[in-house]
């Protein structure tokens, strides 16, 4: 599968369990048997959510029972803003504590080298997906990580696209959508009850129920929702 054919196949994926077979087995033709799919926990924050494809079920299990807690790599990948090589992240590093058992884990499972491409969505939303377990080592040495890493940029741009188009987007009447434009310019609810002729506790009560709808709770996060949901433009 040639690059570009993998890029719009990915394009026009219908769900994201699509996504991920296609990106699977564009890396299967370079060699690396494994995909993983890393993105922040909506449901538990500071933890990680980890979509596998082509690795041990035993590994899985075990990833998933305490071993996601030792996990470096998708942080580093995140900080780094470039893919990382799992083996050159670690060279020259005295391994020890989780960091060790970690390898020692991955190894006894038969994950081996491979690489993790940090990527980014149109929300500002972070992920990485890792490539791992390739049928020879000169996969890895020779890999063409640019074209690897387009393909996975574009694996989730898509998947972010699924997760736009569920956001319901927040509905607010005609005179909070006034209100919120006049948040986002700055104005404070004394010059905004002065510009639209209101009174100031009339203002408070629109913008508590502005806030309430936006699940928001301060001025700034309102104005940043309203613009991400094209309520207002500043």
């Amino acid at each position: 599968m040639e690059d570009n054919r993998a890029v719009r196949r990915i394009a026009a994926a219908a769900d994201m369990d699509e996504v991920l077979s296609i990106a699977r087995a564009f890396y299967r033709l370079h060699g690396f048997e494994a995909l993983s799919y890393a993105r922040p926990s909506h449901d538990m924050p500071g933890r990680t959510d980890m979509l596998f494809r082509g690795f041990p079920e035993a590994w899985v299990s075990s990833y998933r029972e305490g071993l996601d807690r030792l996990d470096p790599f998708p942080a580093l990948a995140a900080r780094s803003g470039r893919p990382l090589r799992y083996s050159v992240v670690t060279q020259g590093k005295p391994l020890a504590g989780d960091l060790l058992h970690f390898i020692e884990q991955a190894r006894a499972h038969g994950v081996t080298d491979g690489y993790i491409f940090p990527t980014f969505g149109p929300r500002q939303h972070l992920a990485a997906i890792g490539i791992t377990m390739a049928d020879h080592p000169d996969r890895v040495d020779h890999a063409d990580v640019p074209v690897l890493h387009c393909v996975a940029q574009a694996a989730h741009l898509r998947i972010d696209q699924f997760e736009e188009d569920v956001v319901e987007r927040p509905r607010l009447a005609p005179r909070e959508v006034t209100i919120l434009h006049w948040i986002a310019r700055g104005k404070s609810n004394e010059e905004i009850a002065m510009i639209l002729g209101s009174k100031r506790p009339t203002i408070a009560t629109h913008i508590k129920r502005i806030f309430i709808k936006l699940n928001v709770s301060d001025r700034a996060a309102a104005a940043v929702k309203g613009l991400k949901f094209g309520l207002i433009n500043v």
